[in-house]
């Protein structure tokens, strides 16, 4: 059994394609189709089951994919080691976070490693913190931050921040004369809420048996701040995911109370692996970078006085 075979088969699996992970891996497809044979053949079982939508592992072929991947990391940090000078960090690291987080983390993490890592290389990817365990579980990312992640042997997980929810709004549109707000108190206000961001809140909604008036329902984390900036709606997200928007007095926001709601974020990577250098490096700085950002989690204590802007639609309505 060669690793190459082991490479080969890995982009087959995460590709779902034969033909795909042919014309990434630079080889004709019939001879990535005789390696494949040539590992079914001296594993002496089958690692593939060819749909009409692709190629899918078997269940030898998943523990191929665990194993064989974890063989892989073992060999490039071998390769790290050997090659790197002394005192010198080097390799490949792939970060993955929440597109509300990335914001807040991913420019100073960024900056950190390419000033004083420059023999790393750093690649930052989003994605919702469902697929980012996937991911981190199949080895497609080295580390992940997470929110509200499941409870999974295969993975291990330690506390970065704990961020404050926040009702957000135009400035002059806020609830008058409050430094904070109750649940009940906004729940007839228009809201536009993401999926993700609702799940936080919703335990504390069925509690108090509190229903809020959602009007707009979206996907993108992103499109919620477009709403909310043009009048349209009000949300409720962490502090973080709009600490800048609130800064510039393009926002505001107003803390959760009684009960006070929070988001945890955790940082994430496949257990029982050992980390190359350049991954315990990254793990260390994306560490160092949260406790930095602890003052971007909670919005000030005094409210920042808001800016006119005439009556938005969200007041109107």
């Amino acid at each position: 059994m060669e690793l190459r075979q082991i490479r080969y088969f890995i982009h087959v699996v995460r590709l779902k394609s034969v033909s795909k992970a042919a014309r990434a891996l630079n080889i004709a497809q019939p001879a990535l189709s005789r390696h494949i044979q040539s590992l079914e053949y001296q594993l002496r079982t089958p690692l593939l089951i060819r749909t009409p939508r692709g190629v899918n592992p078997t269940e030898a072929g998943k523990k191929l994919l665990e194993l064989g991947g974890s063989l892989l990391d073992l060999v490039d940090q071998i390769r790290d080691e050997v090659e790197k000078s002394p005192g010198e960090i080097r390799g490949d690291v792939i970060v993955g976070m929440p597109p509300s987080v990335s914001g807040m983390l991913a420019p100073a993490i960024i900056d950190a490693i390419q000033k004083n890592y420059p023999e790393v290389s750093l690649r930052v990817t989003e994605g919702l913190s469902i697929f980012l365990e996937e991911w981190l579980s199949q080895g497609k990312i080295d580390v992940a931050v997470l929110t509200r992640p499941a409870e999974t042997p295969s993975l291990e997980l330690s506390p970065l921040v704990r961020e404050q929810m926040v009702l957000i709004g135009l400035p002059g549109q806020m609830p008058p004369g409050k430094s904070e707000v109750r649940l009940a108190e906004i729940a007839s206000l228009p809201f536009a809420l993401a999926d993700g961001f609702y799940r936080i809140i919703e335990p504390w909604l069925t509690q108090l048996d509190i229903k809020l008036n959602t009007v707009i329902e979206v996907d993108s984390v992103t499109l919620i701040k477009e709403l909310v900036s043009s009048g349209l709606a009000f949300s409720v997200t962490p502090y973080g995911f709009v600490h800048k928007d609130v800064e510039s007095g393009r926002l505001a926001a107003l803390p959760l109370v009684d009960p006070p709601i929070t988001r945890d974020l955790v940082l994430a990577h496949r257990a029982r692996i050992q980390l190359s250098p350049a991954v315990k490096m990254a793990r260390q700085v994306i560490a160092d970078c949260a406790v930095k950002l602890q003052v971007t989690a909670r919005p000030p204590e005094k409210p920042r006085p808001g800016r006119g802007r005439g009556r938005s639609n969200a007041a109107k309505a």
